[in-house]
């Protein structure tokens, strides 16, 4: 749906011209017109499968065994839409790719195709291994092929991406191993302040063991995420599965969408939406996480704050907008469904038909926990949550939903909190205020079925 390849001739009108010209320039009986027709559709055939594939070129023909960085972009450079990363009888090893203002690419690997970083040849900071800037209508199709770096040389920065797209437009990838970077598997941004990626598709990525995040979003619209897995993150912090962080109030979060993926083993959240920079005046988030599954993520070691799913949003002026977890399964963890310190005329969350079990596990945080944003000065008001059947079970003693607020009543209500709740829990109760009166709750009504969890 993303793509015009460049040098597209398109045939049915000459055909159609040609089989008008037979008819009407030989005296034809019906078999004749029969066999007319069927010579006219090997043509077609013959031609097409000619102009596809005269659009296409095997990378290696570049020069695999001389220069395959420069193979590479000569390839990239070349009127072909088409570029095939055919398999060697070894990895190709790569310097750093940056591609500016290309347009309409397909670039498929072949199956069983392993990309390397070449040793010491990523000394930037800035170094990614595929970087695509003011780029449109490119498709990266992997069939499962492998793009690999090597994390442990890169000591300093947390900006060797596995693949980067800044600023970029109708960009389709698909079935692709992303791991070992120095910074994040995919990241996604604008090049100034103010400007986005659009139309990006991603479906079928594993992103494992990279330094920063399994992925990160900074600034971007209709973003689609489908059946992939986000793992083992370590290396700096944050350490996430995904990352939603833009850098400036400029930037923009809209109709991102997660869907059948997996956030798992991450060093930090398997999903952080860190909205600080975003606030009232940005345009309104819209994200959405659909059957996605998060588990075991955070290490006691991470500094930040230990949870499945964390979120933040600035303080005083807040961002807008909606986020959405439908049918998600939270499971096996040490921690909590959720924290939050936003405020509740901050973005709406929703909970939908989701299940938290075997959580808690370490008994140090509640399922659910909210946290005044300042403990010195303001009034501030936490809230903004409806849960639509969500489940939760666990079998330690931590309540359910835990509100923290401060000595000098910086916490001056909880507010909208609403929906319904199943609880398989033998906690001794189910809220916890802390230097925080619970008489102050406006529009908290949230309905608890209850029941004591067996340990099995």
């Amino acid at each position: 749906m993303f793509f015009k390849l460049q040098n597209t001739v398109f045939l049915n009108e000459q055909v159609h011209l040609s089989y008008r010209f037979f008819l009407k320039y030989s005296k034809l009986n019906s078999m004749s017109i029969a066999k007319v027709k069927l010579f006219v559709c090997v043509l077609l055939y013959i031609t097409m499968t000619n102009f596809i594939y005269s659009q296409s070129v095997k990378v290696s023909r570049y020069g695999f065994q001389i220069n395959q960085s420069k193979a590479l972009r000569d390839a990239f450079n070349s009127s072909f839409d088409t570029l095939v990363i055919d398999k060697q009888d070894r990895p190709w090893v790569i310097d750093p790719m940056r591609f500016i203002d290309v347009r309409n690419k397909v670039i498929i690997f072949e199956e069983g195709v392993e990309v390397l970083a070449k040793k010491n040849a990523f000394s930037k900071k800035g170094d990614a291994l595929l970087s695509f800037r003011n780029c449109q209508n490119i498709q990266l199709l992997g069939n499962g092929a492998k793009l690999k770096m090597n994390k442990i040389e890169y000591t300093d920065g947390e900006w060797r991406h596995g693949i980067s797209l800044w600023n970029c437009r109708d960009i389709y990838i698909e079935r692709l191993l992303i791991c070992d970077s120095g910074g994040d598997g995919i990241f996604i941004d604008g090049t100034v302040s103010g400007s986005y990626s659009e139309n990006i598709e991603i479906r079928e990525i594993v992103a494992t063991n990279n330094k920063r995040q399994g992925m990160s979003i900074v600034s971007a619209k209709n973003v689609s995420v489908h059946n992939s897995i986000f793992e083992n993150t370590i290396g700096t912090l944050p350490g996430a599965g995904v990352d939603l962080e833009p850098d400036s109030k400029e930037d923009r979060l809209e109709q991102i969408l997660f869907v059948d993926c997996i956030f798992r083993n991450n060093d930090h959240a398997g999903i952080s939406l860190s909205l600080k920079q975003l606030e009232s005046d940005s345009r309104p988030v819209s994200i959405v996480f659909k059957n996605c599954v998060l588990q075991n993520n955070h290490n006691k070691t991470n500094r930040y704050i230990a949870s499945e799913i964390v979120l933040g949003a600035h303080n005083t002026r807040p961002v807008k907008g909606s986020v959405l977890f439908d049918s998600c399964l939270i499971e096996n963890s040490n921690w909590g469904l959720f924290y939050s310190r936003k405020t509740s005329d901050a973005y709406k969350v929703e909970f939908r038909d989701c299940s938290a079990r075997n959580i808690c596990k370490d008994a140090s945080y509640s399922a659910m926990y909210l946290e005044v944003p300042d403990y010195y000065k303001g009034e501030f008001s936490l809230g903004g949550y409806h849960f639509e059947n969500l489940t939760i079970e666990y079998s330690s003693k931590v309540p359910m939903l835990t509100v923290r607020g401060s000595r000098l009543n910086t916490l001056r209500e909880v507010a909208d909190i609403t929906g319904d709740i199943r609880l398989l829990s033998a906690a001794p109760k189910v809220y916890e205020y802390i230097k925080y009166d619970m008489a102050n709750n406006n529009n908290v009504t949230v309905k608890i079925n209850r029941k004591s969890s067996k340990k099995k």
